[in-house]
């Protein structure tokens, strides 16, 4: 084994390229070995030591365990076939592990690199990776680690490791904020040996014993017992590929257990959907059945647009799309459709092409089917009527392979809007569910409530939009941030009415010279009175063919008030978008009604978005932040045909990591799951949002909705094309 030092640096020189290597699947043909039982950090495993067995692709995990040493809520998401992302949050009853509190709740990430993939030879898996790489460093650690099938129910690991996993757990400064890459670390110190083995007694029940270096020396450090032995032992059983329980000893002495839950968005409870099947395919009749018809001179009466635009709105209103306005001529007809059912957009124009071939006479040979967003035109795609006769009971490849798909355009020479559309006003009552996760004194926080939305689209583009809410239940009750001098001299938190006393200057004194922006967000919950967190007027306009723009006012987000503007660059068949927004806002009182505080920020980003063609986009935003701070935001999403959306962000800006506060810098992940995913139903609603390890002040955005990219994405050519697999569902 070469030394420590020549071993990192060899481990840092080659662990980009191999992320490189990984993400493309080109390291080795063979299919990455996969593995279905969790060990205690949340990872296919043994029971502390890791494996080099990766989860099924897309796969998303949550796991939680406790043992007298303390509990690990970890959630774990396979980025791709060789790659393992997880984020843990953990509890340790400590005395001197933090300097605030008589515990410490630790929150970590850890990736894993499968390298090599099993083969039927002698040739193991191997992977490497990084345990708790960014954080406090904690649970500190990096492996090689290999793993083999010896039989069909038998698997053995055996790997090296530094850090806790060679048992020497790196030393912690009690004032570390985390959030750091401690890349000195890496591959550094001691390196000692681990390996695990696996019995597969049955399908689902399966028996692990493993040689572990970690001895626990920070647990131990509170007081905690020690395993007494590196040999530990555990039992996993499965249920329905879906939920695990596990339980363990770690040394004879220390016991714990585990559950665990997985998922998987490419398998749906309802793969093809609960929806009806569409309307078939109507043939036209042959030429000397139809004379007129095909003549077209049929386009000659004047009420023969009016009577085929009516028809086909009312036979896409029972689709759930709504025909907005329609051109017509003897052999070409554009139809411009607002779709407010189906998750994959290629579905509503695939049912559409086919009502158009039992609404439009027979010589009309070419269909314009275009989409809008908020009244825009996104992107129109152009096909033959004899193609869709042609092909319908073709794979959806086929037609993919015909179809044309161009911008929208937003003037169009006869282009009449359907009667009766606007204004057009809708609502909605349902329930609400806010939470905070991770934060260090309250690792939960939720508000239950009802919430009442309402928009009013008063002409093409032009919304009126707001929501009420009630809180009915809940913790996330109203807590001043900071710390306050009390009567008696003492040093304690800030009392709701010592917070509100203070001015902006005198919080930005208590908070490094930051403007509190987003960490007093707490003042914001508990209200027991109805709130507004929205009510806003917005436009959106398409400049161009390829240009984009929004205009919105008013009460942006429950904390921020003012004026947003943006405008996007963005052709239909474009993999590059190009966008600048800015936005002048105030901040809204605590109340969440209609008052304002003093604190009045202009802030302002340029941004780019790619979409990669393999499921993942990446947007890259720089610009201002609403602290005044300036800096860069990257986000990478894995995007899914049926509507997932997975994906993680860092910023970093100018602001220092001891100003921003524990963390060092802003970073998060996202999370979007359709409901129809669930249900099998079509519905376009979604649930999820952007999930921040703390909420600090520096990196901070206004939250406004409808931004035009994520408005229009799904109808350019990369969100039909993902999506083209629905078109004759």
């Amino acid at each position: 084994m070469p030394p420590a030092p020549v071993l990192r640096r060899l481990m840092a020189s080659t662990l980009p390229a191999a992320l490189l290597l990984a993400s493309t699947g080109s390291v080795s043909v063979a299919q990455p070995a996969t593995g279905w039982a969790l060990n205690s950090y949340g990872l296919p495993g043994g029971i502390d030591t890791p494996s080099a067995e990766m989860f099924p692709d897309a796969t998303i995990s949550a796991s939680a365990g406790q043992s007298s040493y303390g509990w690990r809520v970890t959630g774990a998401f396979q980025l791709t076939p060789r790659i393992t992302t997880a984020l843990r949050y953990s509890r340790i009853e400590s005395k001197n592990l933090d300097a605030k509190r008589d515990f410490l709740k630790d929150r970590s990430a850890d990736v894993r690199i499968q390298l090599l993939s099993e083969d039927a030879g002698w040739m193991p898996a191997v992977a490497v990776g990084l345990q708790d790489f960014i954080g406090t460093g904690t649970f500190s650690g990096e492996y090689v680690v290999a793993t083999k099938h010896l039989t069909d129910r038998l698997t053995g690991s055996v790997g090296v490791g530094w850090g806790r996993l060679s048992g020497t757990a790196r030393e912690r400064d009690r004032e570390d904020i985390g959030g750091t890459f401690k890349a000195d670390n890496w591959f550094r110190g001691p390196a000692r040996p681990f390996a695990s083995m696996a019995w597969q007694a049955t399908d689902n029940l399966r028996v692990v014993g493993e040689y572990s270096q970690d001895d626990y020396d920070v647990e131990a450090e509170q007081g905690e017992e020690r395993p007494g032995s590196h040999f530990n032992l555990g039992v996993n059983y499965r249920y329905r590929d879906i939920y695990q329980l596990s339980a363990y000893t770690l040394g004879g002495k220390v016991f714990g257990a585990q559950v665990s839950f997985s998922m998987n968005p490419n398998q749906a409870a309802y793969p093809s959907g609960l929806e009806k099947a569409g309307a078939p395919v109507r043939p036209r009749p042959a030429p000397n059945a139809d004379p007129e018809g095909w003549s077209g001179a049929w386009s000659s009466d004047p009420t023969a647009q009016p009577a085929i635009q009516q028809a086909l709105a009312a036979s896409l209103r029972k689709e759930g799309q709504i025909l907005e306005a329609m051109a017509l001529s003897a052999n070409r007809a554009e139809v411009r459709i607002d779709n407010r059912r189906y998750m994959q957009q290629a579905e509503a124009i695939g049912r559409t092409a086919r009502l158009m071939t039992r609404a439009m006479p027979p010589s009309v040979e070419t269909f314009v089917i275009t989409s809008t967003r908020r009244g825009m035109p996104t992107s129109s795609v152009v096909l033959r009527r004899s193609d869709i006769e042609r092909l319908e009971n073709t794979e959806a490849g086929q037609i993919a392979a015909v179809a044309d798909i161009v911008n929208g355009d937003p003037r169009v020479a006869g282009m009449t809007q359907t009667p009766g559309l606007f204004p057009r006003f809708t609502w909605s009552l349902r329930p609400s569910l806010g939470t905070g996760l991770f934060d260090p004194d309250q690792g939960l926080r939720y508000d239950i409530g009802l919430e009442a939305k309402a928009s009013y689209e008063i002409i093409p583009g032009l919304i009126a939009s707001g929501s009420v809410r009630q809180r009915l239940l809940g913790n996330a009750d109203q807590k001043a941030p900071g710390s306050c001098i009390q009567p008696d001299g003492s040093t304690a938190d800030c009392t709701v009415d010592q917070f509100l006393d203070l001015t902006d200057g005198e919080q930005r004194a208590r908070n490094n010279g930051v403007q509190r922006v987003r960490s007093d967000g707490r003042m914001y919950s508990g209200n027991t009175k109805p709130t507004i967190p929205s009510l806003t007027l917005a436009y959106y306009g398409k400049v161009t063919d390829t240009v984009y723009a929004r205009v919105t006012g008013g009460l942006l987000e429950r904390m921020y008030g003012g004026v947003s503007a943006e405008v996007l660059w963005y052709p239909a068949d474009s993999n590059l978008a190009l966008g600048a927004e800015i936005n002048k806002v105030r901040k809204r009182d605590y109340e969440g009604k209609f008052g304002f505080q003093d604190y009045e920020v202009t802030t302002g980003h340029v941004s780019a978005y790619y979409d990669f063609q393999n499921g993942f986009v990446g947007q890259i935003d720089a610009g201002k932040y609403l602290a005044g701070d300036k800096g860069a935001t990257v986000t990478l999403t894995r995007e899914f045909a049926n509507g997932w959306r997975v994906g993680a962000f860092a910023t970093k800006t100018n602001m220092s990591a001891e100003d921003f506060g524990e963390g060092s810098f802003d970073k998060g992940i996202t999370l979007q799951i359709p409901v129809a995913w669930a249900t099998g139903q079509p519905s376009r609603q979604t649930v999820g949002g952007n999930i921040n390890s703390l909420s600090r002040d520096g990196g901070q955005r206004v939250k406004v909705d409808g931004r035009l990219y994520g408005t229009v994405r799904d109808s350019s050519a990369a969100g039909l094309n993902q999506g083209w697999g629905k078109f004759w569902r």
